[in-house]
């Protein structure tokens, strides 16, 4: 279980992980705590803002919000 800030679209329905080859992100659908772990979370927000803005400004990502990782928990516990 992950504790922290996360990124994920508006409707928590998918969350920013790393790639399989861990060189990349990819956005995964959320169907179980199994997507949440692998999620990249952050324990400060503003370590998180940043590295939103890094991933926006290179164009791999867009129109995500951050969200503590509780609330995605919240949604099958």
């Amino acid at each position: 279980m992950q504790i922290g800030y996360v990124l994920c679209s508006p409707d928590l329905n998918r969350i920013l992980c790393l790639d399989n080859k861990k060189q990349g992100v990819e956005l995964v659908e959320v169907k179980s705590t199994k997507e949440i772990n692998r999620s990249i979370c952050l324990s400060d927000l503003t370590e998180v803002k940043n590295v939103y803005e890094r991933l926006r400004e290179a164009g791999l990502v867009q129109g995500l919000d951050i969200v503590n990782v509780a609330k995605l928990y919240k949604k099958f516990y």
